[in-house]
């Protein structure tokens, strides 16, 4: 029954947040790219980078981790349009790694009239402990 109700959890944060992919294929195209590295050594996963940037109508969001123990999900967040931080994904993982690992996630923009946007991904481990990397700014290229 726990099983199932994760599970449930799971597909409704991703019908409500969009999706995001574990994978190591680099951003392609020329729009500037914002880019913080995190060290926190108290927090379960070491953020090695983080990267924002437009791409055509969406903005893509790239992080990549040295390793994770304890962890049990990223929360993607965005601020624009003078709003406080919004959580707008989910990537849950809930297993242990010694590998590097880099993780994707695509905003649609949704109700965003500007182009100048700030993410920040929140880290939560197994005992709900949460700890927050530094902002990115991405901004389009106006033509």
């Amino acid at each position: 029954m726990k099983k199932l109700i994760v599970i449930i959890y799971i597909a409704a944060a991703t019908i409500l947040f969009g999706y995001a992919q574990a994978d190591g294929s680099p951003a392609t195209d020329n729009q500037p790219v914002a880019t913080a590295t995190i060290t926190d050594p108290q927090a379960p996963v070491q953020i090695e980078e983080l990267h924002a940037r437009f791409v055509k109508n969406f903005v893509e969001i790239n992080w990549s981790i040295a390793t994770e123990a304890g962890n049990k999900q990223f929360e993607i967040q965005r601020k624009a349009d003078g709003e406080d931080f919004k959580t707008i994904g989910i990537v849950f993982t809930l297993d242990d790694s010694h590998a590097s690992k880099s993780y994707r996630f695509k905003d649609d923009l949704k109700g965003v009239k500007k182009r100048k946007v700030s993410y920040r991904i929140k880290q939560v481990d197994i005992n709900e402990q949460c700890s927050f990397s530094n902002i990115v700014l991405a901004e389009a290229k106006h033509s």
